[in-house]
């Protein structure tokens, strides 16, 4: 995507010699036009040639630019390709709610304080060193069968998984423990402590927001947001969720692709949590259903089984793959070799079973998992436990009627901030139309309930 990252290039001689030998800058007074400011961007951590004098364009702080930032007042000693801190001027493009002096154990790892990630995405080693807009040939890309809805967003994906760690994939019916809400988690895997997932989100072949998800401990992944810039030379953490500059708000911006202008929402670091639960598997996407795909003429999970990264690899013939729901980014979806209710039934799998399934936080009532016979996912024919949507008579499925079903009011009801009648209520405020079509399709082609 888009043109490498060229701005190092442009840096002066001066500022290279200073990354290459790096020493503590304190006490700097006012720097010049060009040097680093309170947020070391691109000079990373590395503090200045001169320390102290400010004079000589290096003293790094925190997470803003290299390029015309104001000057730096102080900055402590920082590594090399890492933000330091610093009590100077803001530098352009700052990181807010970045690490002073984030440090990660290796590329593409997680923040030694999982408080104060990196502030520059560039300085994670989760991207190309080359191209910035690339993922790092550590990331293992992939692809998945059913697509998360994102807005309308164009993405991509990958991980890392931690040296010598393995995947653990659940299979039910020999290790039953790991299935305590049934047979229908078959196929879930199960990440490694340290694993970090890469996502890409962009239109028109450009990149507005990186997110970074990683695993923190058995039960928690932390997430992080980095918004790029219209150049495609840099992202920059976006603020922590208590930054006094979001106003309670989540971090919204305007950005121009060079075709149209697009108004993206980055999400609280708390709400990537509320998703990516330890009942859902962590990570939404990486299944034996959703990974069984064919990428480059190699099926992935023959790919990942031959780099050695399961502790037991799925095993052949792999669970079927899930239908993808309708035409997209990922393809044309074939109508005539797949039924209605498989490629609706793989969409809510996909945008919904996260939190609909018998474990969920909040809707436990309802199961939207594949494997659930529809009987058994707790919708059709009932009322709602929380309200018509104003609809009088209205159940959570009604037969060949999807304007009396909650489902479809949910997902057709437009986003109101802190207004939780959409679904899904996190993480998309554009109504997903083909969806939409898809799901009213596939209730009105139910004529009644089984018994």
């Amino acid at each position: 995507m888009s043109k490498p990252f060229n701005s190092l290039r442009s840096l002066s001689a001066v500022l290279v010699l200073a990354l290459l030998g790096a020493c503590n800058a304190k006490g700097g007074g006012s720097g010049t036009p060009g040097q680093a400011g309170s947020g070391g961007g691109t000079a990373g951590g590395a503090a200045g040639a001169t320390a102290g004098s400010g004079a000589a364009g290096a003293a790094a702080g925190s997470g803003g630019s290299a390029i015309a930032g104001s000057g730096g007042s102080g900055g402590s000693t920082g590594v090399a390709g890492q933000a330091g801190s610093s009590q100077g001027g803001s530098g352009v493009a700052g990181g807010a709610g970045g690490a002073a002096g984030a440090v990660a154990a290796a590329p593409c790892s997680a923040p030694a304080d999982p408080n104060k990630p990196i502030a520059k995405l560039s300085q994670t080693g989760c991207m190309s060193a080359t191209d910035v807009t690339k993922m790092a040939s550590i990331v293992i890309p992939y692809e998945v069968n059913s697509p998360l809805w994102s807005d309308g967003a164009d993405k991509s994906r990958g991980f890392v998984v931690p040296a010598g760690k393995k995947i653990h994939v659940k299979d039910c019916t020999a290790t039953p423990s790991d299935c305590p809400t049934g047979t229908q988690d078959t196929g879930k895997w199960v990440f490694p402590v340290g694993t970090v997932m890469v996502k890409n989100f962009g239109f028109d072949n450009k990149l507005i927001e990186t997110r970074l998800l990683v695993k923190a401990d058995a039960t928690t992944w932390n997430g992080y947001s980095y918004q790029w810039n219209e150049a495609q030379t840099e992202a920059t953490v976006v603020p922590d969720d208590a930054d006094p500059s979001l106003n309670n708000m989540r971090f919204q911006a305007s950005f121009n692709t060079g075709k149209q202008m697009v108004t993206w929402h980055f999400p609280y670091r708390f709400d990537c949590g509320q998703c990516h639960t330890q009942e859902a598997g962590g990570t939404l996407g990486l299944e034996t259903r959703q990974m069984n795909r064919v990428v480059g003429g190699t099926n992935q999970i023959d790919k990942l089984a031959t780099m050695n990264l399961f502790e037991t690899a799925p095993a052949k013939p792999y669970q079927a793959a899930l239908m993808l729901p309708y035409d997209g980014q990922l393809g044309t979806a074939d109508k005539t070799a797949t039924t209605l209710d498989a490629r609706a039934r793989s969409y809510m799998h996909a945008n919904c079973s996260n939190c609909h399934r018998p474990d969920g936080v909040a809707v436990n009532w309802l199961d939207f998992r594949y494997d659930t016979t529809l009987k058994d996912t707790g919708a059709c024919g009932i009322v709602p436990m929380k309200g018509t949507v104003g609809v009088m008579g209205a159940q959570i499925l009604k037969p060949a009627d999807p304007m009396n079903s909650t489902i479809w009011l949910r997902m057709h009801a437009p986003y109101k901030d802190g207004d939780k009648t959409r679904m899904p209520q996190l993480a998309t405020y554009i109504v997903d139309d083909k969806g939409l079509q898809l799901i009213s399709d596939w209730i009105t082609s139910i004529k009644t309930c089984p018994n």
